[in-house]
């Protein structure tokens, strides 16, 4: 059982990063119609009249098509976009930003049209905020530990490293403590309604339903985790420290991507959760993931 994924980077270097930022949040809703663009070659009005549609790359990466499988149908019901979007900001001083995206499992065989996408998105968005020749833009593949390496546009599909959900699980050294880093509003459901305070066990368990969702639809297999007793350890799970709050951000225009932000530390974790929330980092987190919320990083505590 395995999930592969591929992650790939582009660095934005501008004079206003904190504008940019701010308008390219706000773009990533527009991602799956840069992403149609970027494969159909009918150019119908509608998908559910074109000949190609059942086995074009739109309607593959978007339909969020059921198993055939009953059994994974009643544990997961409708699958997770295979794709999840982020922004990793370098600080408000910062003359540069970067757009990411891992796109997940089965859908790496389109990572041509999901770079290419990618890269209008960015363009659309940027020229509304600064002069075309005010920016610079490069692709980077990142690798396990995170280092970008430039990719070849001409030569893609050698240059994107793909990485193995498996390998993080077993290769990642176990911690009992880490530090987690909300850096976009994570939205959380709790009986239906977005959670105000963080909840670790509620955290825990959303990752587990979101990584194993993945690995059905997405990957070779399911899964192989005692969800049972990792939900009911997280319950013993200690907050050192809690910087995380519930915030509306600047650049949504809809008031339904509030969500959690900061930073806070945990004790008392077992194995293997902190290797599970790292895959799970890869990600991101809670309601709207594909499209840049729930954006996370994992450390472990000094």
């Amino acid at each position: 059982m395995d999930l592969d994924f591929a992650r790939i980077e582009c660095e934005i270097v501008a004079d206003n990063s904190v504008q940019l930022t701010a308008a390219l949040y706000v773009a990533l809703r527009s991602f799956e119609e840069h992403f149609k663009a970027s494969c159909c070659s009918d150019r119908q009005d509608s998908c559910n009249s074109c000949p190609l549609h059942p086995e074009c790359p739109y309607s593959t990466v978007f339909d969020q098509r059921l198993s055939p499988d009953p059994e994974i149908v009643r544990i997961h019901q409708k699958p997770s976009l295979p794709f999840s979007l982020y922004i990793n900001t370098m600080g408000d001083s910062a003359s540069s930003c970067y757009v990411g995206m891992v796109v997940i499992g089965s859908a790496v065989n389109y990572i041509r049209y999901f770079h290419k996408a990618l890269l209008s998105m960015i363009d659309a968005c940027v020229c509304k905020v600064l002069s075309p020749e005010k920016y610079i833009l490069h692709s980077y593949s990142l690798d396990y530990q995170g280092i970008r390496h430039l990719i070849n546009v001409e030569s893609l599909s050698e240059c994107v490293i793909l990485l193995s959900g498996r390998h993080i699980l077993l290769s990642t050294v176990h911690s009992d403590s880490l530090k987690l880093t909300l850096k976009s509003p994570l939205r959380l459901l709790s009986n239906s309604s977005n959670l105000h305070n963080f909840d670790f066990a509620i955290f825990l368990r959303s990752q587990l339903r979101r990584c194993s969702s993945l690995y059905s639809y997405y990957g070779t297999g399911e899964l192989d985790l005692d969800f049972v007793g990792l939900s009911q350890s997280a319950q013993n799970v200690t907050v050192l420290e809690d910087n995380i709050h519930y915030t509306k951000p600047i650049w949504p225009k809809r008031s339904n991507r509030s969500g959690l932000a900061g930073e806070a530390e945990f004790t008392g974790l077992v194995e293997p959760m902190f290797s599970l929330l790292t895959l799970g980092s890869c990600f991101n987190a809670g309601k709207g993931a594909a499209f840049g919320s729930g954006f996370h990083q994992i450390e472990v505590i000094d």
